[in-house]
């Protein structure tokens, strides 16, 4: 009678034992990623025009850019794991050189995109490069007095879309973003009201216009 009492008092002290033991262990366990909103501020700039053309003849940098087209913005975004979804609004208020393939003159335009976008995030951790494609809304007001002082601004908006990819350096609660971007437009004589505008720039077809998005950010995570 003695030894039983003795293993059922063993016994209660061993159930004890692994439950203190699942519980501590369900404490100090690392918890599943969830799911961050994230809120960032942009600055950078934007180099406009046909690709090749920016390739040969623009300063690739983050200065470069500035110094073409400033652009300022906000992305709002949502983060868990691999994956992610972000909407983003980005303004160049002070014009943009844009030339379009073919073409023998340039144009001046203020522009903005307001779009969604996929993130892909391979590496999830402290340090997270991603890529990411998205479409939006395209705005660009061209500035058409260097081809009729009479005509001024015309106005185009459309759909288009986006590809790129950038890196985030996560600190606590805050981000470090940089980004490259390029934000695609089809553009075409229907698009300006003049169609003699559009011979004289050299746009006799439906064209694509490139804007490469070079950009950084800081952003907080809640």
């Amino acid at each position: 009678m003695r030894k039983r009492g003795r293993e059922t008092t063993i016994g209660r002290w061993l159930r004890a034992v692994a439950v203190g033991t699942v519980v501590c262990g369900a404490l100090v366990a690392p918890r599943t990623a969830s799911a961050q909103v994230e809120l960032t501020g942009v600055l950078g700039g934007m180099l406009g025009g046909d690709l090749d053309n920016i390739i040969a003849n623009q300063d690739i940098s983050v200065k470069g850019a500035f110094d073409n087209g400033p652009l300022y913005g906000v992305r709002l975004g949502w983060i868990h794991g691999f994956v992610g979804a972000e909407g983003s609004f980005v303004y160049s208020p002070t014009g943009i050189a844009i030339s379009a393939p073919g073409a023998s003159l340039g144009l001046d335009a203020k522009t903005y995109y307001l779009e969604a976008n996929a993130l892909i995030i391979p590496i999830p951790g402290p340090v997270s490069p991603f890529f990411t494609i998205g479409a939006g809304w395209h705005s660009y007001t061209f500035d058409l007095g260097v081809v009729n002082a009479g005509i001024g601004e015309v106005k185009v908006e459309k759909a288009g879309w986006n590809i790129g990819g950038g890196i985030k350096i996560n600190i606590k609660g805050l981000t470090l973003r940089g980004d490259i971007k390029d934000h695609l437009t089809k553009i075409g004589p229907a698009d300006f009201r003049i169609a003699d505008i559009a011979d004289e720039l050299g746009i006799t077809n439906e064209t694509t216009l490139h804007n490469v998005e070079i950009s950084g950010g800081i952003g907080v995570r809640f």
